[in-house]
Order: structure tokens, then sequence, then C-alpha cells
């Protein structure tokens, strides 16, 4: 214990010294004669113990003592005042001030060691409570820091088994979808290959009708006649021109459907953190866009401003999930503004330096700036409760910042449209 011992004289200062040192829990004896220097001495060393004299020229014992229960690192120090005065007043005035105890003039040693042994006692519980505190407040943090992980880790792990259990089911759609596709597919070819020929019959057919003024059988020009009346009243020739675009517009909605399985079969294939390969970004931006036609097309135009020479290290899995994310949040929110008109979603992307940086764009109601910082927190969201888990922005992070090394960052005035920014380096295969 150091114990700071305050009088303005010399006298009483060497009786004091003489009587402390013969206490072994007291390690260092600090002695002052000019009250005026206490603060400083406070300031430089830590004393354990204050024992002050109250009657002292320029600044009193009181004055000092008031002063220094005015500040919160004092609180706890034992201040033990020296009095020759006897009166109950001056101790009412002590203690009312803060004193810890008071020690009489001219000093006794047995009173001293009394009051100075419950000083210490109380200095050493003091620190004891404090070390305790600060301990406990360690854990806290520790525990903090331990419940953020175990939270984070439970967000991703609903989420992975949320993706998992909706790939399951996707992926067993597209395959019982893709084998009778393929039927269709196949049996469409050979009855285009069919009609192709039945035209060509009846344009045969037609041709000779019109070359019936050509015979002079008059019973072959009257059935002649009456196969071209037959003809123009069922109005064949219109309904083989309509069928051309018929068939040629199935054809278009038979591949659509195929490439929307292959699609949906690449994105709910399993696939573990570590799995990247080399894909070529705007196969991946066109999947994308394709698997979330029918949620934006209704409410918005995209516009891909991608080129074909960008190539991305990447989990195409996770990487799909997060541009898919940013799609349907985008097209929500423009959805949410009841407009009249189509809004637009633009994706962008270019090289720069060794980053890949995607830009998604929208002209929906933007966002206001006190949810920017919040955006990529689990469980915030702005939807209506039941519309949304609030994980997407959260997992999406992970997904850049943790799993691909890369960062993704939000730019919107509110009232004026959004801007999600995928910021991803350029990394060869490892």
């Amino acid at each position: 214990m150091k114990v700071l011992v305050v009088d303005d004289s010399q006298l009483n200062l060497a009786i004091a010294k003489s009587y402390l040192d013969s206490i072994p829990d007291i390690t260092q004896i600090l002695l002052c004669n000019d009250p005026t220097k206490v603060r400083t001495i406070l300031n430089e060393t830590h004393i354990d113990i204050l024992i002050l004299d109250i009657i002292m020229p320029i600044l009193t014992g009181l004055e000092l003592l008031e002063q220094l229960r005015a500040e919160p690192e004092f609180d706890d120090m034992p201040i033990i005042m020296l009095t020759s005065l006897d009166d109950l007043k001056s101790y009412k005035k002590c203690f009312e001030l803060g004193a810890f105890d008071y020690i009489n003039k001219p000093i006794n040693v047995i009173e001293l060691n009394a009051r100075l042994k419950v000083a210490i006692e109380s200095k050493n519980n003091s620190n004891n409570l404090k070390s305790l505190i600060e301990v406990t407040r360690q854990q806290n943090e520790e525990l903090k820091v331990i419940n953020a992980k175990l939270t984070e880790a439970k967000f991703s792990l609903v989420q992975s088994e949320k993706m998992a259990a909706i790939g399951q089911l996707a992926a067993g759609i597209a395959h019982e979808i893709n084998n009778p596709m393929g039927f269709v597919k196949s049996n469409f070819d050979i009855l285009q290959k069919y009609f192709h020929r039945v035209i060509e019959f009846l344009t045969f057919v037609q041709d000779r009708i019109n070359d019936k003024q050509n015979t002079e059988n008059t019973e072959l020009c009257q059935y002649a006649e009456l196969l071209d009346q037959k003809y123009k009243a069922l109005k064949i020739d219109l309904i083989l021109n309509e069928l051309e675009g018929i068939f040629s517009d199935s054809s278009s909605g038979i591949e659509r459907i195929t490439e929307i399985v292959q699609s949906l079969r690449v994105f709910t294939r399993s696939s573990k953190d570590d799995e990247k390969d080399t894909n070529v970004l705007k196969d991946l931006i066109d999947q994308v866009t394709l698997i979330t036609r029918n949620e934006v097309r209704y409410v918005a135009n995209i516009e891909v401003d991608v080129p074909d020479d960008i190539v991305i290290y990447c989990n195409r899995i996770q990487l799909g999930q997060v541009f898919v994310n940013i799609i349907i949040n985008a097209a929500q929110a423009i959805k949410s503004q009841k407009r009249s008109g189509q809004g637009y979603i633009k994706i962008i992307a270019r090289k720069e330096d060794q980053n890949i940086i995607i830009w998604f764009i929208d002209d929906g109601p933007g966002i206001p700036e006190e949810n920017i910082l919040k955006l990529f927190e689990p469980f915030f969201t702005t939807k209506d409760i039941g519309q949304g888990t609030g994980l997407g922005l959260s997992v999406s992070y992970d997904i850049i910042v943790n799993k691909h090394n890369g960062t993704i960052d939000v730019k919107s005035e509110f009232g004026k449209g959004a801007t999600f920014i995928v910021t991803l380096p350029i990394v060869t295969e490892v």
C-alpha cells in the first residue's frame, strides 16, 4: 500500500512516518507539506490511502477533500483526516464531505494502527472488487463475441438448410420437367418435319388445281373447281402461313423452357463453400436474369452491360444466390411504388485494375439514410411481417466478403433509386 501524508508541519510528518514504518502492509510512504502539490503527486503516483491534515494554509484539508471527492477516480480512495479539533461540528463536516475516517492529534500509535488497518482492508476489498468487475467486463465482451459468432453461424446454417431444401425441391421439379420436355421436343421436331411435307403436298395440289384450265376433261375441271372453292373457303393458305408462326413461337417456347430447366439444375446443384471454378460472368448473369424473369418482367426492364470476356473464379452457386437476391430486392422495391410504367434494373460489369466491379442500379424508391448502415445486419428488413426473413443481404455480405474476399456496398438517395456495388478480386484458379 502506498500512503501519502499531507501536513504543513514537518514535525507531524516525521512522527506520522515513524509510526507508519511499523505497519507491514504499507510499502511506500510519501510526505507532503504543501497542499497545493497534492494533485500533482496524485496524478504522477498511484496512492492507495491519503492522510490529510485539516488546518493548513492556502488550501485547507476540507477544501482539498471536497475537490478530490468531486472526481470519480478518487471515489474509492480512503481519505483519513488528521485533526486537533475535537468538536462534533468538525467531525460531521469531515464525514459530510466524504472522509473515510479521522485521527486525532497528537497521534496515538494504537489509534493510528487500528484506523489504518480498517483503511487498508477497505482498500484491498475495493481493489478486489475492481478486479472482479474488470474480469466480469472482459468475460462479458468475450461472451458477446462468442454469441455474435454463434448467431452468425446460426443464420448461415438456417439459410444453408433453407437453400438446400429449396434446391432439392427445385432440382426434383427440374428433373421431372426435363424428361417430358425431352419427349415434347423430340415429337415437336418430328411434327414440324411432317408439317413441312403436308405443306409441300398441299402446295403441289393447289398448283395442279390452278392448272385446270389446261385440261380438256370437263369432269376433272369440275372437281378441280370444287377443290379450289373448298381450299379458299377453309382459308388453307392463311392457315398455312399462321401455322409457320405458331411452330416458330412454339419452338422458341420449348427452347426457353429447356434453358430455364437447365438454369435451375445449375443453381440447385449442391456445392461446398470452397468449391470454386472459372466462370464467364456474362453467362452467370444471363442465367440469373432468366431465373428472376418472372419476378421482374411485370415491374421492370433489365438492361445487361457485361462484356463477354470477363472470367471470374468463384463459387457459381453462391455468387448466383447473391445476384438473385439483389435483383429480386430491386424488383420488389419498384413494385412497392405501384407505378403505372415499368422501372429499370441495370447490371453493369467492368474490369478495373485487379478487380471486377459489378453495379446493380435500379430506379426504385431508394433506401433511407438511417437504414443503409443496417442493410447487412441479420434479420433487418423493411418488408412487412411474414414477407421476408431479413437474412438475404446478411448472407450475401458473408458470401462476398468472407468467402470471396470482396466487398459489397450500397449507394442510395431516398426517392432516387439504389446502387449495389459488388467488387471481387481477379483471382486465377488455385
